[in-house]
């Protein structure tokens, strides 16, 4: 068998790089970037669009990672079986959650339609649930089996990406409430992942359901909270 280029924890240390150097990025200069050159709805519509292409280009590495050891997604935990009572928590997580993400920018704009449909919502919502699926195939999928490959204990997994999670979101623009929200959503969606039977499917509802209810109110409130 044809030797791979980098060893199992040289492509895991990849991984990790990429997503400081191509998504930490896209929480914090990217953003203040595309205010300077653009309007606020085209700034926002630039921004996921940014944040889709970065994961898709992790994401085909991973892929091309695990089709060299004849895996496949399904062995990250894509459409594996799961319990109704994971899938029902993974509902009320994302429910919950783009609660928040509209009460908050609600905060900033009390006098906005909330139920407006629009292009940029459309394609906010689109493109926002298809990064997010891509985010967890890699953060909890990858991620979290390749510790487990490692024989790295479930708990420490959580640990781990959840930590992951929170630093990538927050550390080109350190805030540490931003951190703290972002480690607790991330424990939440690894706890799901092992509580799940390592099925993403749980997870992708927990996170993906977010976008859906509550875009483009959660890149507009990253945006106008930088302004």
């Amino acid at each position: 068998m044809k030797k791979p280029f980098l060893t199992d924890h040289q492509t895991f240390a990849l991984i990790i790089l990429a997503l400081f150097i191509f998504i930490g990025p896209l929480f914090g200069p990217v953003p203040s970037f595309l205010l300077k050159m653009f309007d606020l709805e085209l700034a926002a519509i630039l921004l996921v669009i940014l944040f889709f292409i970065s994961f898709s280009a992790i994401f085909l590495i991973v892929n091309n990672y695990i089709r060299f050891q004849k895996r496949s997604i399904f062995d990250l935990g894509w459409r594996r079986d799961t319990t109704f009572k994971a899938v029902l928590l993974g509902c009320l997580l994302g429910v919950l959650w783009s609660f928040l993400g509209v009460g908050g920018y609600l905060q900033l704009n009390p006098g906005v339609n909330i139920f407006e449909i629009s292009f940029l919502r459309v394609g906010t919502v689109i493109l926002g649930c298809s990064g997010a699926i891509l985010e967890d195939l890699i953060t909890r999928g990858y991620v979290m089996n390749e510790l487990n490959r490692f024989k790295i204990s479930s708990s420490l997994q959580i640990v781990f990406s959840s930590c992951l999670f929170a630093l990538y979101h927050t550390i080109w623009n350190f805030n540490i409430l931003g951190f703290i929200f972002s480690l607790i959503y991330g424990m939440l969606l690894g706890g799901l992942f092992i509580y799940g039977r390592r099925s993403l499917t749980p997870v992708i509802l927990g996170h993906s359901l977010v976008f859906l209810l509550s875009e483009p109110f959660l890149t507009l409130f990253m945006l106008e909270s930088i302004q």
